[in-house]
């Protein structure tokens, strides 16, 4: 089997998995509160704004050598 295959073949495993992660999660948020929901959201934005902000100051130290 060449390269081109396998990739294929495991980017295909990939997106199955993927889908069936999606639909878990689906599942679970369907269950949940409004306000259950809204945490999960401030959760989301607050862990984004955090990596956002290491970044930068990764990005920072980085470019000031």
């Amino acid at each position: 089997m060449g390269a081109t295959v396998r990739n294929a073949s495991s980017y295909m495993e990939i997106l199955k998995m993927n889908k069936e992660r999606e639909k878990l999660a689906r599942a679970v948020m369907g269950k949940m509160t409004i306000e259950q929901l809204s945490d999960l959201n401030l959760f989301y934005h607050m862990m984004g704004q955090i990596s956002s902000d290491m970044l930068m100051i990764w990005g920072f130290f980085f470019w000031r050598r």
